[in-house]
C-alpha cells in the first residue's frame, strides 16, 4: 500500500509538471531538464505511467496537441519512457471520430516506427505484445475511419502504409510472431479483426495482402534461406550402397523413415526425393551389372523402390511421381547403359511396376515412355534367348509367391513334388534371385521358418527322397544364414536342428566357435561307427539315421582322421578314401566337416595348418558319383565352405575379390574410395563394403576422424557439398557410434589443436558444419525411433536404454556449445567462434521434428555472445527459429536476442534514433 501511494503522488506530480510545462510553453530541452527532478535517477517513467499521462494530456482537445507530443519524442529519446509503454498508450486510443487526432497520433506513430526497439531487459516480451496491440490498432483506424473525406482517407491510407511497413519489416515480423504465443487472446483478436476487414476490402486493394498476411502470421512466414543443390544429389546414392550392404534385409519402414529424414535434412519436394530414390537404385544396379549382387539389387530397384514410393506418397496424387521420372529422363546416358545391359527397357518395367502399386495411371506411364527416346544402337528384347535383370527379376517374384504357397502345405503329400521344385529353384541363378525378391519383400524369415518345418520333417531317416529333401533345405538355410546373418533371419531361441547346429557348429564372421567345444557334442560310439563306414569307402548312410546323429559327430571324424594323419597312422591316400566317402551322396556333411577344420584352424599354429587346408581342399573337389541333380547342390556346398574360409582369413588355393582384409594401409583404402566416390557422385559396392570393413578394423573414432579430415582436404564447393553427402552416408554403417565420436573427439581436436586447426578454414568450416547438424539429427531420429518402438517390436537394443542415449547424445552437444562458449573472448573471433556460428545456423535451418530438443541443447549465453561477435551474420529469421516461442523461456530470449539485433542494426541508421 505504502508503494501503491508513493507512485500515486509520483504520478501527480508528473501530471504536474507537464501542466506547468504546456502553460509556460517548455521547449522538449526545458521539458528534459525538469522532468529529471520529479524522476529519481535510473528509474524508468514507466513505473509511473509518464507516457499514459502525456498521451492523455495530448489528445484532451479535438486535435493532438503537438507541443505535449513534442514532450513524448524528447521522453523517447532519452529512455525516460520505453517504446513499449507507448505503442501500448498508442493503440489504447479508441476515439475515432476524432479524426483529427487519430492523423496526429498516426503522424507520431510513422516517424517512430523506423527506431522502435528496447534497451532494458524487463520491457522485451512488453515489446511484442505492444507491437501487435499496434498491429490491431491500425485495422481498427482502417475499419472505422474508412469514408469520402479528405482527413478519413488520409487516416486510412496512413494507417495501411504503417501496416506495410511493419509487416515488411522482419524485427516487427519477429516480435508479432512471439506476441502470437505471448498473448493468445490478443492474437485471437487481431485474427478477428483482420477477417473483418478482408470481407469488405478488395483483393486488389495493397492493404488486402498485408491485412491476409497479418490474419495468420507465425513462425514460418520468415522463412530460412533454403541451400538451392544442383540436380542431381548424391546423398541417396552414397547412402543406399552403405546402408543395404550392411543390411540387404532393411524393412520398407526402415527406409522410408530415412528418406524422410534426409528430404528434411536436404529440403527435397516430394518429386525430387522420388527421383534421387530412382537414380540411386539404378546406379547401383548398373555398378553390379554381372555379378552375384546383380539380383539383390535388381530386386531392390524393381520390386523394393515401387513399394518405398507407394509407403512415402500414401497413394496420393501421382503428380509427384510423374516429376520425378521426368528428372530421370533427364539422364539419358543411365537409361541408356541400363538398357543396354539388360537387354530390355528399364524405364519400361519400372514404370509397370509403379502402375501395379497405383502410383501411376496407364495414360501417364504412356506419355513416360514416349519421351523416352532410345538410341538405335540399343535393341531391346535381343533374340540371344537371354532376359534382362528387369524381366528376370519381375518374373522371379511370382515364383516365389508360388514357393511359399507350396512350402506351407502339408509334408506328406507333395515330398516328390517338392523335392522336384527345390532342385529347379537351385539351378542356375535361381537360387539367388528368389532370395533376392525375398529379402526386399520382406519375405526371407518367412522363407527361412518353412524351410526349416520341412527340414524337420525329413531329419529322421527315410527313404532317399527324404534324405535329399533334408540335404537341400539343410544347404538352402546355411547359405541364407551366411548371407544375411543367423540375428537377421533365424530365432535365436529355435530348437529346430537346423538352428541347434548354426549356434553351436557354423563358422561366422566374427562369431567363432571353440573346435573342442564342437568336439564334446559327438557320441564317441557314433563317431567309431561313421570311421569305420568311411574308411570302407561306404557312401550310403543307414536308412533309419537321424541326421542330428550324423553332423553333430562330423567334428570327432575329422579331430580323428586329422590326428592319425600327423601321427603317420594314416596316409595321405588314407585321408582321401575317407574324405570321398563322406562326400559321397550327401552335401550337409562336407559341409559339418569344413565348419569344423575351418574352427580348428582359427586356433592352431601356423607350422600345423598344411594337413587341415588340405583336407578341405579335398572337400571341395567334385563329387565322385553322377547323381542327378547333385550338381547345384554340390556347387552351392562349395560356395559355402569357401565363403567359411574368407570368413576366418584362411589361405586360398585361388584369388578371390571378396576378402574383407587387404595388404593396402586403412588411410590409402579411405582415400582412394572417397576420391572415386567424389568424382563420380555416387559409390561402387565394393567400396561400401570396404567402408563396413574399415569400421570393423579400425574403430569409428579412427572412421570418422579421416572422413573428416578427406572433407577437409577438398577445396571446390561443390566438391565439398559431395563430401558433406559421402561423409553422412559412410557414417551410417553406425550414425549413432560415428556421431558421438565426432561430437567428443574428432571435433575438439579439430578445432582446438593448433596444429589440425589450420585446415579448418572456409569453405570447409561451413561444410563440417552442415555435417555436424546432419548427424545430429540423424542420429538423434534413429535413437527416437528405436526408443518409441512398442516393446514386443525391439530387436536386440543393448542394455544402456535408449531414452538415455537420446539424453547422451543432447548433453555431448552442449558440452560441445558450452566449450565454444568458454573460448569467446570480447574482441577476437577465432575459427572456433565462426564454426560455432555455422553449427547453429545450420542446426536452425534444418527442419526437423526433433529441432526443439536439439536446439535447447545451446546455451543462451553462447548466443548472446554470437550476437555481440557476429552480428552482421546474424539475421531476425534465424533468431525466430532458434529459440522454442511455445516455452516461456524460449520467449524470454527470443526477445532479447531480437532486441539486441535490432539494436545493433540501428546503430548502423543515424535517422533511426527515433524520438
Amino acid at each position: 500500500m505504502v508503494m501503491e501511494s508513493k507512485t500515486t503522488s509520483k504520478t501527480s506530480c508528473l501530471k504536474a509538471l507537464l501542466l506547468r510545462a504546456w502553460r509556460e510553453r517548455w521547449t522538449d530541452l526545458q521539458w528534459g531538464i525538469n522532468i529529471k527532478t520529479v524522476l529519481p535517477r535510473g528509474v524508468s517513467g514507466d513505473v509511473y505511467n509518464l507516457a499514459d499521462c502525456i498521451l492523455q494530456q495530448a489528445v484532451v482537445g479535438a486535435g493532438a496537441n503537438q507541443l505535449v507530443l513534442s514532450y513524448l519524442r524528447h521522453s523517447l529519446s532519452a529512455q525516460l519512457v520505453s517504446h513499449a509503454a507507448v505503442l501500448q498508450r498508442l493503440s489504447k486510443y479508441n476515439q475515432f471520430t476524432k479524426i483529427f487526432c487519430v492523423c496526429s497520433l498516426l503522424e507520431f506513430l510513422e516517424k517512430m516506427i523506423p527506431g522502435v526497439t528496447c534497451c532494458s531487459k524487463l520491457e522485451e516480451t512488453e515489446l511484442a505484445t505492444a507491437i501487435l496491440s499496434t498491429a490491431c490498432w491500425l485495422l481498427n483506424i482502417i475499419h472505422k475511419c474508412s469514408g469520402t473525406s479528405d482527413l478519413n482517407l488520409k487516416a486510412t491510407n496512413v494507417a495501411s502504409s504503417i501496416l506495410k511497413t511493419i509487416l515488411n519489416d522482419d524485427f516487427y515480423i519477429s516480435m508479432m510472431c512471439l506476441a502470437r504465443y505471448n498473448d493468445t487472446e490478443l492474437y485471437a483478436e487481431t485474427s478477428h479483426k483482420c477477417s473483418e476487414l478482408l470481407t469488405f476490402l478488395p483483393e486488389t486493394d495493397e492493404c488486402y495482402q498485408y491485412v491476409k498476411k497479418l490474419e495468420n502470421i507465425d513462425v514460418n512466414m520468415l522463412s530460412l534461406k533454403v541451400r538451392s543443390e544442383k540436380w542431381p544429389g548424391s546423398l541417396i546414392p552414397y547412402w543406399l550402397e552403405v546402408k543395404l550392404v550392411g543390411n540387404p534385409a532393411a524393412s520398407t519402414a526402415v527406409l522410408v523413415d530415412q528418406l524422410r529424414v534426409f528430404q528434411r535434412l536436404k529440403g527435397y519436394n516430394d518429386a525430387r526425393l522420388y527421383g534421387e530414390l530412382i537414380r540411386g537404385s539404378l546406379l547401383a544396379l548398373y555398378d553390379v551389372n554381372q555379378t552375384s549382387h546383380e539380383s539383390q539389387w535388381g530386386a531392390f530397384a524393381f520390386l523394393k523402390v515401387p513399394h518405398i514410393l507407394s509407403e512415402l506418397a500414401k497413394k496420393s496424387d501421382s503428380n509427384s511421381v510423374v516429376e520425378s521420372i521426368e528428372l530421370l529422363l533427364q539422364h539419358t546416358p543411365l537409361l541408356d547403359a541400363m538398357d543396354a545391359n539388360s537387354s530390355c527397357s528399364s524405364l519400361e518395367c519400372l514404370l509397370g511396376e509403379l502402375a501395379k502399386v497405383r502410383l501411376l495411371t496407364e495414360v501417364q506411364v504412356k506419355h513416360l515412355l514416349e519421351k523416352r527416346k532410345v538410341p538405335k544402337a540399343i535393341k531391346s528384347d535381343s533374340g540371344n534367348g537371354t532376359a534382362g535383370i528387369p524381366k528376370v527379376i519381375i518374373c522371379a517374384e511370382p515364383t516365389l509367391n508360388g514357393i511359399l504357397k507350396t512350402l506351407s502345405t502339408d509334408y506328406h503329400k507333395i515330398q516328390d513334388a517338392l523335392l522336384g521344385m527345390l532342385h529347379q529353384v537351385l539351378a542356375g541363378k535361381s537360387f539367388e534371385l528368389i532370395l533376392a525378391v525375398a529379402t526386399v519383400q520382406g519375405q526371407l524369415r518367412t522363407l527361412v521358418n518353412r524351410l526349416i518345418r520341412f527340414n524337420e520333417c525329413s531329419k529322421s531317416g527315410g527313404d532317399k527322397s527324404r534324405a535329399q529333401l533334408f540335404d537341400i533345405s539343410f544347404l538352402m538355410l546355411v547359405a541364407i544364414v551366411q548371407n544375411f546373418g543367423a540375428n537377421t533371419v533365424i530365432d535365436p531361441d529355435g530348437m529346430s536342428l537346423v538352428e541347434q547346429w548354426v549356434k553351436s557348429c557354423m563358422v561366422e564372421k566374427n562369431k567363432p566357435k571353440a573346435p573342442e567345444q564342437l568336439l564334446r557334442l559327438g557320441d564317441p560310439v557314433m563317431i567309431d561307427t561313421l570311421l569305420q563306414q568311411f574308411n570302407a569307402g561306404e557312401t550310403e548312410i543307414k536308412v533309419n539315421v537321424k541326421w542330428q546323429d550324423v553332423l553333430f559327430n562330423i567334428p570327432g571324424v575329422m579331430h580323428e582322421v586329422l590326428v592319425a594323419w600327423e601321427q603317420g597312422a594314416l596316409a595321405a591316400a588314407d585321408v582321401k578314401r575317407i574324405l570321398d566317402a563322406l562326400r559321397g551322396r550327401m552335401c550337409c556333411l562336407p559341409l559339418a566337416a569344413a565348419a569344423w577344420l575351418c574352427a580348428y584352424m582359427r586356433t592352431a599354429q601356423q607350422d600345423t595348418l598344411l594337413k587341415p587346408v588340405n583336407m578341405v581342399q579335398q572337400l571341395l573337389a567334385p563329387p565322385t558319383t553322377d547323381e542327378e541333380n547333385l550338381r547345384d547342390r554340390w556347387q552351392l556346398t562349395c560356395e559355402i565352405i569357401r565363403k567359411m574360409q574368407r570368413d576366418v582369413q584362411l589361405p586360398l588355393q585361388s584369388k578371390s575379390t571378396h576378402h574383407l582384409v587387404s595388404r593396402q594401409p586403412a588411410v590409402e583404402q579411405l582415400h582412394q574410395l572417397w576420391t572415386k566416390a567424389i568424382t563420380r557422385g555416387w559409390l561402387d559396392h565394393t567400396s561400401a563394403r570396404a567402408v563396413h570393413c574399415l569400421l570393423e578394423t579400425a574403430g569409428s573414432k579412427w572412421l570418422v576422424s579421416s572422413v573428416v579430415h578427406e572433407l577437409c582436404k577438398l577445396r571446390f564447393r561443390d566438391h565439398l557439398t559431395r563430401g558433406v553427402d559421402l561423409a553422412l552416408a559412410i557414417f551410417h554403417v553406425d550414425i549413432v557410434g560415428c556421431t558421438f565420436e565426432l561430437l567428443v573427439h574428432v571435433l575438439p581436436q579439430l578445432l582446438y589443436n593448433s596444429i589440425q586447426a589450420d585446415m579448418l578454414k572456409e569453405p570447409q568450416m561451413p561444410a563440417l558444419a552442415s555435417l555436424t547438424s546432419y548427424c545430429v539429427y540423424t542420429a538423434y531420429d534413429a535413437l527416437s525411433e528405436i526408443y518409441e518402438e512398442p516393446p514386443n517390436k525391439k530387436i536386440h537394443l543393448s542394455d544402456t536404454s535408449e531414452e538415455i542415449r537420446m539424453d547422451n547424445l543432447i548433453n555431448k552437444l552442449r558440452q560441445l556449445f558450452t566449450m565454444f562458449d568458454g573460448g569467446i573472448q570480447e574482441g577476437l573471433i577465432t575459427q572456433q567462434t565462426y564454426f560455432a556460428f555455422y553449427l547453429i545456423q545450420s542446426l536452425v535451418e534444418v527442419s526437423c521434428p526433433s529441432a526443439n530438443a536439439i536446439l535447447a541443447a545451446i546455451p543462451h549465453a553462447l548466443i548472446s555472445d554470437l550476437l555481440k561477435t557476429l552480428p552482421e551474420k546474424c539475421s531476425y529469421s534465424l533468431l525466430l527459429h532458434l529459440h522454442d516461442v511455445r516455452a516461456s523461456g524460449g520467449k524470454i530470449n527470443m526477445a532479447r536476442d531480437l532486441c539486441i539485433l535490432r539494436n545493433h542494426h540501428l546503430r548502423g541508421i543515424p535517422s533511426a534514433n527515433i524520438s
